[in-house]
């Protein structure tokens, strides 16, 4: 039995572009150990990877001196057959001019003034994939890009990521009637000055449109925390159990400090996600939810095509101030859903 690692210490929604380029390596190594570096971002979704022959690591997003180290000595000491580098972040790059007998599998990248990793070190990359953001015509998304990477021709494709976790969830059986998943995030709505009320308004269009809508939002604590304890009924995932009692009866229920594995069960759950464009857009095209996407107006053109899911419930919208044609936008993307 060989040694497989995987390098995948970023962010949740990067994590998700990645999964199904990570279940080829896994479908391919059943029989190898697999080693999964996460980030602290994104270990909280380790359970997608629970499986007898592989070990998830936690490493910081950015990797510290030791933890280069530690990574080093690990792959020096164990008989590693390949390396697959879905992050790509420079040290990693080196690691194959000492090891020249793994095979290392990277995914690079290529701006208008700068490569990485550089033409020499590509060199030493068993194969690799040039996610090029110089190009506005490229079609091919990270995740598509990844998936090439990963690809295994050798065997038919099964789904090894675990879609139905046996962790305990809060929620799982909670939620057998038809809702929205709406994520709020203050800075993007913030940005284009709109007010509690307005906010208020859209929200519950959608619910009358799809009957319920649970609401979540952002880590950081604002004054849209209080907010919306004030007016929705709501619950504080830090302080439930799993005896604890959810009523759903009101239109809004707002779930705070939601945890990974529940907010998990939610997004798989519902109806439809509405999300700035992030963890619960990708977790949910990822799921082939119905989706609508909410971006900036300043929103950069390649970084659309880089991150745009593949999944034909996918919609997006441009957030603007707040206005009744805005509104009828959301309406028109309800009524197809």
């Amino acid at each position: 039995m060989g040694k497989i690692i995987i390098l995948k210490n970023d962010r949740v929604g990067d994590l998700f572009h990645s999964l199904k380029g990570m279940n080829e390596i896994i479908n391919e190594h059943q029989k190898d150990e697999i080693e999964i570096y996460l980030s602290e971002y994104s270990s909280g979704f380790s359970f997608l990877f629970k499986r007898e022959n592989i070990n998830i690591k936690t490493i910081n997003y950015k990797a510290s001196f030791v933890e280069k180290i530690n990574l080093y000595f690990t792959i020096l000491r164990s008989p590693v057959q390949k390396v697959f580098i879905l992050t790509p972040k420079n040290f990693f790059f080196i690691l194959p001019l000492f090891f020249r007998r793994i095979r290392f599998y990277g995914i690079c990248i290529k701006e208008k003034t700068k490569e990485r990793p550089n033409v020499f070190l590509r060199n030493f990359l068993h194969k690799y994939k040039v996610n090029d953001r110089s190009n506005k015509n490229l079609n091919e998304g990270v995740g598509q890009l990844i998936f090439e990477l990963c690809k295994n021709k050798n065997r038919k494709s099964e789904n090894f990521i675990n879609i139905e976790p046996k962790n305990k969830s809060i929620i799982k059986n909670l939620l057998d009637f038809r809702y929205c998943h709406f994520h709020f995030k203050k800075s993007l709505f913030a940005k284009k000055k709109w007010s509690y009320d307005q906010l208020n308004i859209l929200l519950e269009r959608i619910a009358n449109k799809k009957g319920k809508l649970i609401l979540t939002s952002d880590i950081e604590n604002t004054e849209y925390n209080s907010i919306f304890k004030k007016n929705y009924n709501s619950y504080n995932f830090t302080n439930l159990s799993n005896n604890s009692e959810i009523n759903f009866d009101n239109s809004i229920t707002y779930f705070e400090n939601i945890k990974s594995v529940d907010l998990f069960y939610l997004i798989k759950k519902s109806a439809i996600v509405i999300s700035p464009h992030g963890a619960m857009s990708v977790a949910a095209s990822f799921l082939n939810k119905p989706v609508i996407d909410i971006f900036d107006n300043t929103i950069n053109k390649v970084a659309f095509r880089e991150y745009r899911s593949k999944n034909k419930n996918y919609n997006f919208l441009i957030l603007k101030p707040f206005s009744e044609k805005l509104i009828n936008k959301f309406n028109n993307f309800l009524d197809n859903a």
